[in-house]
């Protein structure tokens, strides 16, 4: 018999049935929002192994190991596990994050327990044999040079690398070529006995199914797997920006790629939604600051927008704009004047969400934009059973799943304001400029605490 904590459930409410958790003996957390009457059922399971469980000379081993998976346990061959995938609805895969792994499938109420128990087996006898490691380090190899000649992952690379220190945050979700290179079968089976034990994964199950066969199934697919002796884990502390830091690049494009970005905070912080409802009335959307006052007004650049990274830990704003410094949109302004005004307008917007409290048709907007995002990261099967299973995984607790819509109501416009003036203040920027066009000018400031500092400037040419 295979005993477990007491369940915990949620109480029935207008937004949907109940949610069940349950910690499991072993420490394997699932949870279970049952959802009656398609046939279809989403599963999510969520190691807890991201980037804060990697160094600097094995970035990109997790990755690696997340993406050998599937590719044949202790039980079955390789051929074997895609039968039984394809046998399942060959819905079924698996992603490195941040903060954690993810291992997805969405299959009917009567293949539910073949998926389970395919799962369960591809999280505790993953088998890393030689040919699969080859095939799947060249795979990555391809990739991080993909990922090397896309302008805007080149940009946010670069970007990432003046906010941070030494967070594994500032490192490319894949890796580093050293370690794609290096890394030896038996260094993934060392990573993955560490950490892919069942009181550090979440299993998430939404759909067409009872609470008692989906907590039933789960004991049965990781029967007889204690539990683990976890590392330490010592988090990735927050960090500051001592002044402002700019640098440019010129490179073989058409177009310019301007990146400016802030320390925000972490998705489980109390600021969280309201720097969310910031970040989108600053850039999110046609009818925000950007758009109207950089796109529709002084005709700058055909895309722009924010990025606000959903992160266990300190995250990151981002304002972009990718414009064409060749074509002439601006009087007497061409090349580096142009990039200069641009970067220019965009920190007057920034300066402008600080100095003033958001309207409330602004404010209005900006929180129906969120919300609806928020809705529609939710709209199919699969990403509700994401959702919880990443918010429980990163430490936000499930519950979040239905509190952040609250919690963005409640945002105001002087709570915008204030994380305004507390999250944007010193920033690092990122421009690549195509080759013949000179850099913005070194002069640019940004206000901090009513003093104007000068930022640091690079220049590089590739």
């Amino acid at each position: 018999t295979f005993f477990s904590l007491p369940i915990r459930a949620d109480q029935p409410t207008s937004e949907g049935p109940p949610l069940v958790k349950k910690t499991l003996e072993n420490g394997l957390t699932v949870i279970v929002k049952p959802e009656r009457g398609h046939g279809l059922v989403a599963i999510v399971a969520a190691v807890r192994v991201g980037a804060a469980q990697e160094s600097f000379q094995i970035a990109g081993i997790g990755n690696f190991v997340a993406q050998l998976l599937l590719a044949g346990t202790r039980l079955s061959s390789a051929e074997e596990v895609a039968a039984i995938a394809d046998e399942v609805g060959g819905n079924i895969g698996v992603q490195w994050h941040p903060d954690f792994t993810e291992i997805r499938a969405v299959t009917t109420s009567a293949m539910f327990n073949r998926a389970m128990n395919l799962i369960g087996e591809a999280l505790t006898e993953a088998n890393f044999e030689s040919k699969w490691v080859e095939q799947v380090r060249a795979d990555l190899l391809k990739r991080v040079k993909e990922q090397e000649s896309n302008p805007f992952e080149k940009a946010y690379d670069e970007l990432r690398t003046l906010l941070y220190q030494d967070s594994g945050y500032k490192r490319r979700a894949i890796g580093s070529e050293r370690t794609i290179r290096l890394a030896t079968p038996e260094d993934l089976m060392k990573f993955y006995r560490t950490y892919y034990v069942p009181n550090n994964i979440v299993i998430s199950i939404v759909g067409d199914v009872s609470v008692e066969q989906a907590i039933d199934r789960a004991e049965k697919a990781f029967a007889g797997v204690p539990p683990g002796r976890l590392p330490v884990n010592r988090g990735i502390p927050d960090e500051t920006l001592e002044r402002s830091t700019y640098r440019a690049s010129e490179v073989d494009l058409r177009v310019a790629y301007l990146m400016i970005g802030w320390l925000s905070p972490a998705a489980t912080s109390p600021d969280y939604a309201a720097v969310t409802v910031a970040a989108n009335a600053l850039g999110a959307g046609k009818g925000s600051m950007m758009f109207r006052e950089l796109r529709q007004k002084r005709g700058m650049g055909y895309d722009l927008g924010t990025i606000y990274p959903r992160f266990k830990y300190q995250s990151h704003v981002v304002a972009y704009v990718i414009t064409d410094p060749y074509k002439l949109v601006l009087p007497n302004l061409r090349g580096a004047p142009m990039l200069e005004e641009v970067k220019n307008a965009l920190l007057e917007q920034v300066e402008e969400l600080k100095k003033r409290p958001l309207s409330e048709k602004e404010l209005q907007r900006a929180k129906g934009y969120t919300i609806g995002v928020h809705a529609l990261s939710q709209q199919h099967l699969i990403d509700r059973a994401f959702q919880l299973a990443w918010l429980e995984a990163i430490g936000a607790g499930y519950e979040m799943y239905r509190s952040f819509i609250t919690d963005v109501e409640k945002v105001t416009a002087e709570d915008v304001q204030r994380v305004a003036r507390k999250y944007f203040t010193n920033y690092a920027a990122v421009v690549l400029i195509p080759k013949s066009q000179s850099a913005p000018s070194e002069t640019s400031s940004v206000d901090r605490k009513g003093t104007d500092q000068e930022p640091d400037t690079v220049h590089t040419k590739e």
